[in-house]
């Protein structure tokens, strides 16, 4: 099933990974900006 961690070893490759985990980030930031400002609007 799931082998661990892999090396990359085509450029081309490690560089579309690298943009997708990139693209993950901020996602992830976008959202938990989103949700904090959400948080601090909500009343008590």
């Amino acid at each position: 099933m799931d082998q661990g961690p892999e090396r990359i070893t085509d450029a081309a490759e490690r560089a579309q990974v690298q943009e997708q985990a990139r693209k993950v980030m901020r996602k992830a930031i976008a959202l938990s900006l989103v949700l904090t400002a959400v948080a601090w609007l909500l009343p008590l």
